[in-house]
């Protein structure tokens, strides 16, 4: 046994009999270092790492894992050195002091300020060799130190904020728009929020490195395409500046046959393939083989066609506009459905806009021989491949309407029951092969009940069997149904037809299945409206009487007069 491992011997066995009686007069607490024993139980080795433990607790926001390359150490960094020599040594908890040192037992100081990782390691064993042979070291941070980073500018809150390494820009500029809030140790859940909080240049934001280096971010690219070096970390004593921008500033826009249309902040440099992949690039039904970019000029506005291999290379200038056209190749993935009565009911293809509701009932296999031909209608879906809309917009027709109160009330009523509907007469084979079919259409063929529903004032109201051999007429069903009820208009009977729900007098339309026949009830006078017209009949009574007898006093007046003259 050599000198040294004699001498940890003797020192393992001195300071076993005073853990011991350190553990009987102090209460149990948490260890704060390594915790080292052979198990008698399970056997092996256990080791409980309470350092670790603790930062673990700490739940520092970090994104990624430190680069031993890049990564500057400076005061306050807690770290770990492991010298492997012909007996290893491991120190754990090391802080770097505010001057940059590390004190090292047996080696001494050594300065590890303003250098990488793999820099502060060389250092370290160009300093241990002088007292440990063959010797290599590996230095590995802890728990990193806060940084210090300064933020200018327009934001409401500027100045000094405190984050972590490994922080990014997004992050650190959060609290200096939103609420001032200078400790930035915990991660903001969704930094995004604050783009619409002002006029800000996300787009253009300065951050001077200490060294004096300058870089820019562009978080508009980074939360759109998820590029990381449109938002790159900080680091200490960065100088953050964000600019305000005004509504007439420079800007730039990419529309048409894209995911996403945008208009945004004019950067130095951006290219249609930036603006392509900020939208999400294109859709579907794009034309892919070009771009269009509209641009002002003296004598107008330039029409400027870009093919793929200049998207990346043709720089755009304030204010241009691009445009991503849309393919007219037919849109294969356009269909209609159909519902009810037909051999094949389902969802079937079309060509937008030109398919006809004729093909689309041949395509269904035809209607079954218990469709109520009658009561087929088609519901349109308000689809933007459909076109721009002629939504029927009820509150547009009031403006130039000559309605009362009561013709607004009922135009309202009818652009809630009327829109988008379009009946159909399925024996009218001009009008099927005339009506042309949208993505998204629904055409509905109805089961035929063989039945004729009675309604109002009716004894028994309810569905009764239709039958064309019967010939039954209105006054037949009226008769099944109980006959009128006291309250009944007889003058005020109608047959609605089914399908469009037309209202006919009986004479004038004939008896089908599915029609309802609706018996109207006498005027029902409500209370204060029949009081107020009685006093006003009194009213009338009384003024005819006075009228009558200011007029006999007027005739009595004048006969008198007439008689006393002529006498």
């Amino acid at each position: 046994m050599t000198r040294s491992k004699r001498l940890f011997f003797l020192l393992f066995l001195f300071f076993i009999p005073v853990s011991l009686a350190a553990q009987e007069d102090t209460p149990p607490q948490i260890p704060g270092g390594f915790n080292f024993d052979l198990s008698s139980t399970l056997g092996g080795i256990y080791y409980q790492d309470a350092l670790g433990i603790q930062l673990a607790f700490t739940r520092i926001p970090f994104e990624g894992t430190i680069d031993k390359n890049n990564y500057i150490l400076g005061a306050n960094d807690l770290v770990s050195i492991e010298l492997n020599t012909s007996q290893k040594v491991l120190l754990r908890g090391i802080l770097v002091n505010p001057q940059g040192d590390v004190i090292l037992p047996s080696i001494g100081t050594v300065n590890v300020a303003g250098v990488t990782i793999i820099e502060a390691e060389e250092k370290i064993q160009t300093i241990a060799a002088k007292t440990f042979n063959d010797v290599a070291v590996y230095l590995s941070v802890e728990s990193p130190r806060s940084l210090i980073v300064h933020i200018t500018g327009g934001v409401p809150y500027p100045g000094k904020y405190l984050t972590f390494p490994q922080t990014r820009v997004d992050q650190v500029i959060y609290q200096s728009i939103t609420d001032g809030n200078r400790d930035l140790t915990k991660s903001v859940s969704n930094s995004s929020n604050f783009l619409d909080k002002g006029n800000f240049s996300f787009r253009d934001i300065t951050i001077e490195r200490a060294n004096g280096d300058i870089i820019t971010a562009d978080l508009i690219k980074y939360f759109r395409t998820g590029n990381y070096e449109s938002n790159p970390f900080v680091k200490d004593g960065d100088l953050i500046t964000i600019k305000k921008v005004s509504r007439e500033a420079p800007k730039l826009s990419i529309s048409g046959g894209v995911k996403t249309e945008i208009e945004l902040e004019f950067r130095k440099g951006d290219s249609p393939q930036d603006l392509l992949e900020i939208s999400g690039g294109f859709v579907d039904e794009a034309d892919t083989s070009k771009l269009l970019v509209f641009r002002r000029s003296v004598v107008g506005v330039e029409r400027i066609e870009l093919s793929p291999n200049t998207w990346n290379t043709f720089e755009l200038i304030p204010n241009d506009r691009v445009v991503v056209p849309l393919s007219r190749e037919t849109d294969f993935s356009t269909s209609v459905w159909v519902y009810g009565e037909v051999e094949t009911p389902g969802n079937f293809p079309i060509i937008n806009g030109q398919t006809s509701a004729s093909e689309i009932l041949d395509l269904s296999g035809g209607v079954t021989s218990e469709a109520l031909i009658s009561a087929a209608y088609l519901v349109r879906n308000n689809n933007p491949k459909n076109g721009i809309p002629n939504d029927f917009n009820s509150d547009l027709l009031k403006r130039t309407s000559d309605q009362v109160l009561q013709g607004l009330e009922y135009l309202d009523a009818e652009s809630r029951v009327s829109q988008n509907k379009v009946f159909i007469d399925l024996k009218d084979q001009n009008q099927l092969q005339n009506l042309k079919l949208y993505d998204g259409d629904r055409l509905y063929i109805p089961r035929d009940p063989q039945t004729i529903f009675v309604f109002g004032q009716v004894n028994n109201p309810g569905y009764f069997p239709f039958s064309e051999e019967n010939n039954f007429t209105v006054s037949d069903y009226i008769s099944r149904a109980g006959g009128f009820a006291l309250a009944a208009d007889k003058e005020r009977v109608f047959v609605i037809k089914a399908g469009n729900s037309t209202w006919f007098d009986p004479l004038d339309t004939k008896i089908e299945s599915g029609d309802k026949i609706f018996v109207d009830r006498q005027p029902i006078e409500e209370l204060n409206a029949l009081r107020t017209y009685e006093i006003q009949k009194a009213q009338l009574k009384n003024q005819r009487v006075q009228l009558i007898m200011t007029a006999i006093t007027t005739i009595t007046g004048i006969i008198t007069t007439y008689v006393a003259i002529t006498k």
